[in-house]
């Protein structure tokens, strides 16, 4: 039996970034996928600053290498539409970053690129290996999964999950799974050729429709004249209102006066692919004895937009914090870093809920909107976000 201080399972971009992290600290450890990369993931495909920042905290030359990475598209801002026409708009592309503040790219290029780079040494990365079982007991966890070479198995001090929102280390350790409605978002996704009028600078687009509220639309600009587009609602409204939202996609598209004009040549790739955003609660166990959950599998979805890249490898980031304490101090409970997820993610969670709850009153949410265009505020308001981002670039 293979023998191993930490078990990653799940390849994505959570766990991937925590066997970056646990390289550099020389922590042996054995990733684990139950997919050959590259392969697709179902997401909104925007990669946010606190993706840049993990990025250099990995490495500088890591950073640097991810900009230049063909299929990453640089986007220099955003926009909210609200449902009465007008738009909320930012653009970062003065605002002196060496870096643009947003990218987007398939996460099949993304994932695909966070495996490619791990350094050789500590970790070992078995793709294509799906776990059967999974026990734990005073002295460690032992993982049992089937590659096509046959069975293996392997004892870990510690087990972290990064499988994404289906559970496989709640479920083998027969912790509860935490799946409320209201604490998850149902989403549609849909790779576009030939939407037109995006920004210039490539900004990230979000509608907020009468007919969709209190969900969204998005479309977020790809390389090779792609788009990247769908929509999202929380679950508890969709059962509640019985929301069909494949006809609620297709009707926005056709007719919304904005969206429609962008999409008059558009030609989808793909039929709608759905999936569920589990987000951010207290409510959450992530953390106990000898495992711990990071990414998706944890619920790291900010509650208004649906951001998940970002928090979940900033999960992987805190994680190995104290993974490396645990295994210095021989004392394998990681709950100190879900208190230290939630108190670092405290005020994004209550912001992201109060504007959630906005996107159920369309004057209040087309008040906020022309609210924060008030020349005095928006400046604030840029300048604030170009301060912190240059602090985390």
């Amino acid at each position: 039996m293979q023998t191993t201080d930490v078990c990653i399972i799940g390849a994505g971009p959570a766990g991937a970034t925590l066997s970056h992290f646990l390289s550099k600290q020389n922590i042996a450890h054995l990733l684990l996928d139950k997919s050959a990369f590259p392969r697709d993931k179902v997401c909104g495909d925007g990669i946010t600053v606190d993706v840049l920042n993990v990025l250099k905290r990995i490495s500088p030359a890591l950073q640097e290498k991810f900009v230049g990475e063909a299929g990453m598209l640089p986007s220099w801002g955003f926009c909210f539409h609200a449902s009465n026409g007008r738009e909320l708009r930012y653009d970062f592309s003065r605002g002196g970053f060496k870096y643009a503040p947003f990218f987007t790219s398939r996460r099949l290029h993304l994932d695909d690129f966070l495996v490619r780079n791990l350094p050789e040494g500590s970790g070992t990365f078995i793709q294509n290996a799906r776990v059967t079982s999974l026990s734990r007991d005073t002295g460690g966890v032992e993982v049992q999964y089937r590659t096509p070479s046959g069975e293996a198995q392997v004892r870990a001090k510690l087990v972290v999950g990064a499988e994404g929102e289906k559970p496989i280390v709640t479920r083998h350790l027969g912790l509860p799974h935490y799946r409320e409605k209201r604490h998850l978002i149902g989403a549609l996704r849909v790779y576009y050729k030939n939407v037109q009028g995006f920004h210039e600078g490539n900004h990230l687009e979000f509608f907020f429709d009468k007919k969709l509220l209190p969900g969204y639309f998005w479309a977020f600009p790809l390389s090779e004249n792609e788009a990247n587009v769908g929509l999202g609602m929380v679950s508890s409204e969709i059962s509640k209102r019985k929301v069909n939202l494949k006809k609620a996609l297709e009707e926005i598209i056709k007719t919304h006066p904005r969206i429609s004009s962008m999409f008059a040549e558009a030609e989808p790739m793909e039929t709608p692919q759905g999936w569920g955003l589990p987000i951010i609660t207290p409510e959450r166990e992530i953390a106990g004895e000898r495992y711990a959950l990071i990414g998706d599998a944890a619920g790291m979805i900010e509650p208004f937009t649906g951001k998940g890249i970002g928090p979940g490898m900033m999960s992987a980031r805190i994680c190995a914090e104290y993974i490396q304490e645990a295994l210095e101090k021989k004392a394998y409970n990681l709950k100190p870093y879900e208190a230290h997820m939630y108190r670092y993610y405290k005020s994004e969670i209550k912001a992201g809920y109060r504007l959630q709850k906005t996107l159920k009153y369309p004057l209040m949410l087309n008040a906020v909107v022309g609210l924060s265009n008030l020349g005095p505020f928006k400046r604030w308001s840029h300048q604030k976000m170009v301060r912190e981002w240059n602090k985390w670039m």
